[in-house]
């Protein structure tokens, strides 16, 4: 008998894909995912290009073994993908402006950076996708399955140059940079309103923001000059403007005034402690309400790499003066939620950290944790 023809669809969902069964391409959510509660994603390859110039054998052996040669990644067509990266440089830049040291950096040199080298143009295509799928609803899944697919590429691209560090340090930190946007963006856009794994969530962005201060720190104080040494050698300590608030939002101003009054009523109360653990609260306590103090002009996001590991061990154990400090870290990101990139970031960190201990709440901390539930919509 004649053996079927079978044509293998490369459409399918992630979650198929690594589940190894066959998927029935249903959008937005298939029907296998749909069954098993699974978020359901796609990320449907173009067509493959043939390269305009053919590698010769001996050239096709060295590109493989060597840095310099990208991965195949499924590219937009070549149009879209100069919107994206005119999208970057002149809206999403914006973003993260502050003043004319923050325009250059992010309009003048990381263009040219990002032009010269290709895991970080992708680092730069796949954030513009992602700022895009939360302007335009309509495109949005769109947006997302392009974004994946120029993060992917940028990642593996950052491993590979990561041989060749020394060599790299401006374009190997301008993509760490673009990679600490999107893991802090990416659930927010996507609309996943899900609690976080509040420990998970902690370590997860203490590595990320490891690896990028690493990287800052060797253009710190390497000998060599860079590009970027106006933006990374400035003098950050600039005093916070009186008509700081002037363009906020109302009621986030109010939230963050009576935040620092909460902030400090609680170093009033770990002062009276008598507690082995004291002096880890008083430290993190400082590191929490400088973060705090200098919204809007600066956040909370760097708090979890400047916390120390006997904090983080206290949250393992169920602290709960721990507790309420990672709930009050909740509310600096909850203070930022006016920035795409960190909608809905603190709401579901704060949710991460009371939903499991719902009617669990000692006495002493049912006011305080019952207005924090409030501060953020819950």
């Amino acid at each position: 008998m004649p053996r079927r023809c079978h044509t293998k669809s490369r459409k399918g969902c992630v979650q198929c894909k690594e589940r190894h069964v066959k998927c029935d391409e249903q959008r937005p959510t298939c029907s296998l995912c749909v069954k098993r509660e699974l978020t359901c994603t796609y990320v449907t390859p173009l067509p493959r290009r043939k390269p305009a110039v053919d590698i010769p054998e001996e050239g096709k052996a060295q590109s493989t073994s060597g840095t310099s040669s990208p991965p195949t990644v499924s590219r937009l067509p070549r149009l879209e993908e100069m919107r994206l990266f005119h999208h970057a440089f002149t809206v999403t830049s914006l973003s993260f402006v502050k003043d004319d040291i923050d325009r250059e950096f992010w309009q003048s040199v990381l263009p040219r950076i990002a032009t010269s080298h290709d895991y970080v143009m992708d680092g730069t295509l796949a954030v513009a996708a992602l700022h895009l799928a939360s302007l335009e609803p309509g495109r949005s899944s769109h947006w997302l399955e392009t974004a994946l697919t120029y993060q992917n590429s940028a990642i593996a691209g950052l491993s590979r140059h990561l041989a060749t560090i020394k060599q790299n340090y401006e374009a190997l930190f301008s993509c760490s940079i673009f990679n600490l946007i999107f893991v802090t963006a990416y659930p927010g856009i996507y609309g996943d309103g899900n609690p976080v794994e509040p420990l998970e969530e902690i370590l997860t962005m203490r590595s990320f923001l490891s690896g990028t201060a690493f990287l800052f720190l060797q253009i710190y104080h390497g000998e060599e000059r860079t590009s970027i040494d106006p933006w990374v050698r400035r003098d950050k300590k600039s005093p916070v403007s009186k008509d700081r608030y002037d363009s906020e939002d109302p009621k986030m101003v109010e939230l963050h005034k009576k935040t620092l009054e909460k902030l400090h009523s609680l170093r009033i109360t770990i002062d009276k402690l008598q507690n082995p653990h004291q002096e880890i609260y008083r430290s993190t306590h400082d590191l929490l309400l400088k973060a705090t103090e200098g919204w809007p002009t600066e956040d909370s996001i760097s708090w979890p790499i400047e916390i120390g590991d006997p904090f983080l061990d206290l949250v393992k154990q169920g602290d709960w003066m721990a507790r309420i400090m990672l709930l009050f870290h909740g509310l600096g990101m909850h203070l930022m939620s006016r920035k795409w990139f960190a909608r809905g970031s603190g709401r579901r960190l704060v949710l991460g950290i009371l939903q499991p201990l719902e009617g669990k709440v000692p006495p002493e901390w049912q006011d305080i944790t019952q207005w924090i539930r409030e501060a953020v919509d819950i």
